[in-house]
């Protein structure tokens, strides 16, 4: 009954000019944003909509009504929450009868705003496409089902798809919907199932029903500043002449053999966890597309590992490629890295590694980057590589200096003790990530932020 025609895939802030699809018998329909009204429209159904400055996740829904104030139908639409680069929706035009049906479909995609291929079936045979936003179906029996499928090719590797089933006896399906959220063991607290959570988590004050927890695969999103490579080599030929005894416990224990052989032996050391990780580079390609500008952040294929060691992802940090520190874009590109580590509903992080010459030159500060991620509920961790903090370093809080091997090392070692601790907790429901918190019952656990 309606659907969106603007697709927010990615992150946006500010005022987005939000436009809807309905078909036939819809009179008006109520747009709400987080559940609170912000528009009441009629046909052509536009309206503006304003998500604030302040960086966050939110949720859009549109309920369509008829003349006598039925509800006829609803479409949500999750903003500021993992999504794919690309998405498509397909919508029915009013009409009756197996004659003269149009579909209408929208896309958006973040690499460009014209699909390089497109394809159309209508029960499984292709369909010739006059105009894309406004195919015309071919006669069809309005009483068997039918199956409607556009395929969308953007280049890049990047692809949409949208499926529309109508005709036959109407029948509706319930699904449960759940929503991941990550949490972190606190010291030697041990693993609680699902039953034991109840009560542990609550959304704006209500319970939640704990569906199940799992140590899902780990994703790291690495997002690297062009002046931290040439400052990483430096540290990785430094090696530290004298072991302390707080780095030795850090990679487990500060026995007498750790102060001579602990280095060699940290180097070696594996952590038995599903790993995932990808490099981003703070600088984007921006490409302009009618309703806004889109930015890219170019970055590495992911990258996985059955055990991760500390020496391994040094060695990955080290293989990029040297960047001139113009033009960066520091708190945008962690924005779009927590998004992107929060894709999988896994266990998740996202490291911050800054240079001597790190400036930042994106639209967002860093203590908006810091509290979008604390919402979407990601860690985040700032490494500061060079023998001092930079400017910029201090700015972001930075938790690690890094100037030899050693240091280097720990950093990646804390880093992946840290994930290996989170567990994803489902709970019933769809929520908004920064409205669930822990409950008076919880205990040995905090969220993973």
């Amino acid at each position: 009954m309606v659907s969106f025609a603007s697709l927010f895939v990615g992150f946006v802030i500010g005022v987005v000019n939000v436009e809807l699809m309905a078909s036939g018998g819809v009179d008006r329909v109520s747009l709400l944003l987080d559940g609170r009204p912000v528009a009441e429209l009629r046909e052509p159904f536009r309206a503006a909509v304003d998500l604030g400055c302040d960086p966050a996740p939110h949720e859009l829904v549109a309920v369509a009504w008829d003349a006598a104030g039925k509800e006829l139908g609803r479409a949500r639409q999750l903003i500021n929450l993992p999504r794919p680069t690309a998405e498509a929706s397909l919508v029915l035009e009013a009409g009756r009868g197996g004659t003269g049906r149009v579909a209408r479909l929208t896309w958006r995609a973040l690499v460009g705003e014209v699909p390089k291929a497109l394809s159309v079936t209508f029960d499984g045979e292709p369909l010739p496409i006059a105009d894309p936003r406004r195919i015309e179906l071919p006669p069809h029996e309005p009483a068997q089902v039918h199956f409607l499928r556009a395929e969308l090719e953007f280049g890049e590797g990047v692809s949409a798809s949208a499926e529309l089933i109508f005709g036959g006896s109407k029948r509706s399906e319930a699904l449960a919907e759940l929503t991941a959220i990550p949490v972190e063991l606190e010291g030697e607290a041990s693993p609680p199932s699902a039953a034991e959570m109840t009560g542990w988590l609550e959304a704006r004050g209500v319970p939640l029903e704990v569906e199940g927890v799992e140590a899902a695969g780990v994703d790291v999103v690495f997002v690297v500043e062009g002046s931290a490579i040439r400052q990483l080599r430096r540290a990785a030929s430094r090696t530290a002449d004298e072991y302390d005894s707080n780095f030795a416990s850090v990679f487990g224990g500060g026995t007498s053999n750790w102060r001579r052989r602990g280095f060699a032996r940290a180097s070696r050391l594996s952590v038995p966890v599903d790993l995932r990780f990808w490099m981003q580079r703070p600088v984007a390609r921006m490409t302009a597309q009618k309703e806004m500008v889109a930015s890219l952040f170019p970055s590495t294929p992911w990258s996985a590992y059955r055990a991760a060691t500390p020496s391994g992802l040094m060695n990955a940090l080290l293989s990029l490629s040297e960047k001139p520190p113009i033009g960066q874009r520091l708190a945008d590109a962690v924005v779009v890295a927590g998004l992107e580590a929060a894709k999988g509903n896994g266990r998740r992080a996202v490291v911050l590694i800054l240079g001597p010459g790190a400036k930042d030159e994106g639209l967002l500060g860093a203590e908006e980057a810091m509290s979008f991620l604390s919402r979407l509920v990601v860690p985040f961790q700032v490494w500061s590589a060079g023998r001092k903090h930079s400017r910029e370093a201090v700015r972001w809080n930075a938790q690690r200096l890094m100037s030899d091997t050693r240091e280097v090392e720990g950093a990646v070692h804390d880093l992946l003790e840290t994930t290996i601790r989170q567990r994803i907790v489902w709970v019933e429901g769809s929520h908004l990530p920064q409205d669930v918190e822990l409950g008076p019952l919880a205990k040995g656990i905090r969220l993973a932020r």
